[in-house]
């Protein structure tokens, strides 16, 4: 018999809320300068807090745990201090027990936030990473997609309509991530989850004629509210001369068609020492949008 050991969690993380602080991180200390947050964000806080935890409250009791062996993964829920399998029939159960999780790791964020502006300590780094943990679960994806990919009807029609799609190497379309997609990397599933998070629309490799060159941006993005279009690009292979110097040119090629680093053209990268994390991703989205 095999024996999964399943993650637990006293809480489990929600949508990233947009962060009102303006913070620096001393890492030995652990203390963070930072504009103390206006009465009025506090309350919306509060209010928000409050929303969330109505909506928890009608959800089943206990929690979703999940277990990985070999590939697979089994669903849990905890309760009364047992743990029950949940079988794959009632996958309902085990959806709205994720949402749960997302919700209550939410409320903790906020919470934190809340703490922030009272302390100079750093209270969500924590919270943090058990959303970096659950959202680069596959099974838990799997569960939540369709909360995430709660968007309106006129940008999900944007997102599905037939558009040219990037056909090299998909072989390399191995990472899953919100609504069924495959991506070439663990980086980019991160972006496209924080993205859903914020319902924000995106096409995956939209092929982009710019002056006779052809490109495939990794995400191109309308912005919720203005219709902008914005480039999104990430480079994971920093370590490497050879692909550096095909970042510059490729960052010429947009500049030249009147998509601008900064403006109009956001850019990700990492290294093998520093790693994207959704930390930055989701104070790059609340900066543009």
């Amino acid at each position: 018999m095999i024996e999964y050991q399943p993650y637990r969690f006293d809480t489990v993380f929600g949508r990233s809320p947009n962060f009102l602080t303006v913070m620096k991180l001393d890492r030995k200390q652990n203390l963070i300068s930072k504009e103390l947050l206006p009465i009025e964000d506090i309350q919306e806080i509060k209010n928000t807090i409050k929303k969330l935890n109505k909506v928890i409250t009608s959800l089943p009791e206990g929690e979703l745990s999940i277990g990985h062996h070999n590939g697979s993964s089994k669903w849990f829920h905890y309760k009364d201090h047992k743990q029950v399998y949940i079988k794959k029939d009632n996958r309902l159960l085990a959806k709205k027990l994720a949402i749960k999780k997302y919700l209550s790791l939410k409320v903790e964020l906020l919470e934190a936030q809340l703490k922030e502006a009272s302390y100079k300590k750093r209270h969500t780094y924590a919270v943090e990473q058990k959303l970096e943990t659950i959202l680069k679960d596959s099974a838990y994806l799997e569960l939540l997609n369709e909360y995430l990919s709660s968007t309106t009807l006129e940008y999900r029609q944007w997102m599905n309509a037939d558009y040219p799609k990037n056909t090299n190497h998909p072989e390399t379309l191995v990472h899953p991530t919100v609504g069924g997609l495959l991506v070439r990397s663990k980086s980019e599933s991160m972006i496209a989850v924080a993205l859903s998070e914020n319902n924000i629309p995106y096409r995956y490799e939209n092929l982009l004629e710019l002056n006779g060159i052809t490109l495939a941006p990794d995400f191109t993005i309308l912005h919720p509210v203005s219709g902008r279009i914005y480039y999104w690009e990430h480079f994971g292979l920093l370590d490497n001369d050879q692909y550096c110097s095909n970042l510059v040119q490729k960052i010429r090629t947009y500049a030249e068609a009147n998509i601008i680093l900064g403006e109009n053209l956001i850019i990700t990268y990492e290294t093998q020492a520093s790693p994207l994390n959704f930390h930055t991703i989701n104070n790059i989205i609340k900066q543009y949008f």
